[in-house]
C-alpha cells in the first residue's frame, strides 16, 4: 500500500489524473491503465503500464 499522503501527490503520466490504489497496482480511471506496484515501488515507466480494459 502506498502512503495516503504520497498518493495525493502522485499523478497519472499520461493524463495527470489522480491515481487510485488497489494493493498490487495503481489505477487512473481516466485513461484505464495500471501501474503495478513491486516491493511497495510503483513501476511508473511507460514499458509497465499496463491497460485495465484487456
Amino acid at each position: 500500500m502506498i502512503d495516503k499522503d504520497i498518493l495525493k501527490l502522485m499523478a497519472c503520466i499520461r493524463c495527470k489524473g489522480e491515481l487510485a490504489d488497489h494493493g498490487d497496482h495503481l489505477e487512473c480511471s481516466i485513461c484505464k491503465i495500471g501501474y503495478p506496484i513491486e516491493d511497495d515501488i510503483p513501476r511508473m515507466i511507460e514499458e509497465r503500464i499496463f491497460d485495465l480494459n484487456g
